[in-house]
């Protein structure tokens, strides 16, 4: 597999849908959300200049195939998506009546995810994800690695990150990188472990 990792302000604006497709392929809560709010939040990660990010591009094809983001304030980005009142209460009465459960864990998320980053000297990966039809090749690994040193570059000393039980290649990456698990904990319906790692 040939592919380039490149900084994510080098990613013209006109790729960030590519990034929100690849993200609907997770599980997770914001891909949940709904694709909306999936391209709102990487428009919020694109412009903030706090956001250590990177995309892999495939050098035979030039696709857009993974990604990856790192933030010091992660509820900074999540806040973001609020910017504008009217297309957020929109999207989120639409939630209320599609996906009740949805928006009850939006809500438990929005309170945990508060208390988590309290030490400057840290940042959070907050995710990282790559196409279904590249996976299985430590690109992820690779992908998390170019977070931990644009963040050791940055001035940072640790690294957190919170990844799902159940999701096994996410964790053997994150572990393969040198995190520790810190603790395991619920938010809501997630079963997460709490992760760090010195940079």
């Amino acid at each position: 597999m040939n592919y380039t990792i490149h900084n994510l302000t080098e990613l013209p604006d006109a790729l960030l849908p590519r990034l929100a497709e690849i993200h609907m392929g997770d599980r997770g809560l914001l891909s949940k959300l709904g694709y909306p709010f999936v391209l709102r939040y990487f428009e919020a990660a694109h412009k903030d200049p706090r956001v250590i990010g990177v995309y892999v591009q495939d050098n035979d094809s030039s696709d857009v195939i993974g990604y990856g983001i790192a933030s010091p304030e992660p509820e900074s980005l999540t806040s973001q998506l609020t910017t504008d009142k009217g297309w957020f209460i929109k999207q989120i009465v639409k939630l209320l009546f599609t996906r009740p459960l949805v928006f009850v864990q939006l809500t438990i998320s929005s309170i945990t995810i508060k208390g988590q980053m309290n030490q400057t000297d840290s940042i959070e990966c907050v995710y990282f994800s790559v196409d279904p039809n590249f996976r299985g090749q430590k690109i992820g690994r690779t992908i998390q690695k170019a977070l931990m040193d644009g963040a050791r570059k940055a001035g940072y000393k640790r690294m957190f990150a919170s990844i799902e039980t159940w999701n096994k290649a996410s964790l053997s990456a994150t572990l393969s990188n040198g995190f520790t698990i810190a603790k395991t904990f619920r938010e809501g319906q997630y079963h997460r472990h709490r992760m760090e790692s010195k940079l």
